[in-house]
């Protein structure tokens, strides 16, 4: 899109993903003044919207100490655009070429949760001649992956202090069950359990005479719950810049939705309308999107890849009239455009390019 031609929202091609960079900036600041009085820090998850000039106004904010990416190709758009300390939250058996070439002149930290896993890393970085920092991933709960707590997670940490071509830095530790429990008080309870474990393994392997630097973990649905626990040093929340109307309902008024996805009507009737937007516009692991604007029209039904139903009787719209969306699952949607419109109300402020889109191939 040529940003020069694009003065408001209504010159947009369709579908568009947009940013309310207002409500975005509001949601960035008040993560940045939780952590302000606070012992920890942010590393906000960069896989939320893979957009680079979106982590620099995180990490300008304050509060940030780094990002988290899912993968070492996140991390390397996020190393070229300027970041340089980031923590690959994932375990790591290919990309090493890539993962060496960023960690020779930054911070960059890989999960591990079994030797089988580490001694990849460890030839990787003796045979560059450095060590990489790797944290063991403890599971709390999730059983994704991970090490269970307490002595074999120290036991996996004894091996990693021995093992040249690899730096033991800390531990990770992430809760999603709990994330998603929408009860406030038991979501609180939760993390609060589910962390304590990942604390009271690293008070072991300190007791065990091993520094444990780091403790980093949680999400935007538990950060007022663990950021307050003696023990965590890093609240790995995400979706917060730009919610979701799913996890909208977990957080509650803390932060405010400010991601969408403008559509065009193309086909009206006295029962509804059609829209310029499917499935392969919209992420919807979580539900149908919902309309930001219009929250009485339904969605009977999402299936189409490049329409949306949308069931409104009376709803006095007309074809070319502008309709914006905001999905269940935001991460997924983002990873769906090239670039994200960042607007001010209908006013196009700007335009960024979501670098780490699909970003999985040696460049």
């Amino acid at each position: 899109m040529n940003k020069s031609r694009l003065k408001t929202i209504h010159d947009l091609p369709t579908p568009a993903l947009l940013l309310d960079w207002p409500a975005a900036r509001r949601n960035i600041e008040w993560a940045a003044a939780f952590v302000a009085d606070k012992p920890v820090q942010l590393r906000p998850h960069f896989k939320h919207h893979k957009c680079v000039p979106l982590a620099k106004a995180q990490m300008e904010a304050g509060g940030c100490v780094g990002m988290t990416t899912a993968t070492v190709a996140e991390a390397k758009a996020l190393v070229e655009g300027g970041i340089t300390d980031v923590l690959i939250a994932n375990q790591v058996l290919s990309g090493l070429d890539q993962l060496v070439e960023i960690a020779e002149r930054n911070t960059i930290r890989v999960l591990v949760d079994d030797v089988a896993n580490a001694h990849p890393i460890a030839e990787a970085g003796l045979a560059a001649g450095f060590d990489i920092g790797v944290l063991v991933e403890v599971d709390i709960g999730t059983h994704r992956s991970g090490v269970h707590p307490g002595e074999p997670a120290l036991d996996l940490v004894r091996h990693l202090i021995e093992m040249p071509g690899v730096r033991f830095d800390g531990l990770h530790a992430y809760h999603g069950h709990v994330v998603n429990i929408l009860e406030p008080d038991d979501r609180a309870k939760s993390a609060r359990v589910t962390m304590q474990l990942a604390i009271d393994t690293r008070r072991l392997v300190e007791s065990a005479g091993i520094p444990c630097q780091i403790l980093t973990g949680g999400g935007a649905a538990t950060y007022k719950t663990i950021g307050k626990m003696d023990g965590v040093d890093e609240l790995q929340i995400g979706s917060y810049v730009g919610m979701d109307w799913s996890y909208k309902e977990r957080v509650g008024a803390d932060f405010e939705i400010a991601f969408s996805v403008l559509a065009t009507v193309i086909s009206v009737s006295t029962q509804g309308m059609v829209l310029d937007v499917g499935v392969k516009g919209i992420a919807h692991e979580s539900g149908p999107p919902r309309l930001l604007d219009h929250p009485n029209f339904e969605i009977p039904r999402f299936k189409s890849e490049e329409h949306t139903i949308v069931k409104a009787e009376g709803h006095g719209l007309s074809v070319g009239d502008r309709i914006r969306l905001t999905p269940s699952h935001g991460c997924g949607t983002c990873n769906l455009y090239d670039q994200i419109v960042i607007c001010d109300g209908d006013e196009v402020r700007d335009i960024w390019t979501t670098s780490a889109r699909g970003y999985s191939i040696p460049s």
